[in-house]
């Protein structure tokens, strides 16, 4: 089940569209090297006012930085590419390897903060050379953080296995290996 929405999907691609415009905007947001740093830029700001009814919701400070880490990353997305999920954006075969090694993706798997999160997602990035589902990235990050703020507040939320972000990335990922395979 998705937590961005549609509405907020469009939003979010309206506000990329104005991030590859106004590059203050977005400068301010590529010099982010952890979440809080995300919160303070300029870009995140602008973000921030365009998506009330994704972030603003009493109870779920998490969405907050969701969204931050979303930002951060959009100003690393050189074009939005919705062709594939984002995980299976990594998983796809260039040549004998993936895209993102299984080291690497079993790294992004195992993260446990924000930051880290951050950190290994704008590798992620890097490795697509910036073509990035950057719609179901959003909601990839928005799934983490509440997983993750379940996680610390020790509750537990009714969720079948592959509905886990973790879970779901990794059978995205081999899938996409998988389906390459058998086209060669």
């Amino acid at each position: 089940m998705s937590i961005v929405k549609d509405d907020h999907k469009a939003t979010l691609r309206r506000w990329y569209d104005e991030l590859q415009e106004k590059r203050g905007l977005r400068a301010s947001l590529r010099r982010s090297k952890t979440v809080n740093e995300a919160c303070l830029s300029e870009g995140f700001r602008s973000l921030l006012m365009q998506t009330h009814t994704l972030w603003k919701i009493e109870g779920q400070e998490w969405r907050f930085t969701a969204l931050a880490l979303t930002a951060a990353l959009a100003a690393h997305v050189k074009s939005i590419d919705e062709r594939l999920k984002f995980a299976a954006q990594l998983g796809q075969m260039t040549g004998n390897n993936p895209v993102m090694s299984e080291l690497r993706f079993s790294r992004l798997s195992a993260v446990k903060t924000p930051d880290e999160l951050l950190r290994q997602l704008l590798r992620a990035v890097r490795l697509l050379n910036g073509a990035v589902n950057l719609p179901s990235l959003a909601d990839d990050i928005f799934h983490w953080c509440r997983e993750n703020d379940d996680l610390q507040n020790h509750h537990r939320r009714p969720l079948r296995p592959t509905e886990f972000i973790r879970i779901r990335w990794a059978l995205e990922y081999y899938q996409a290996g998988d389906a390459d395979n058998e086209q060669n």
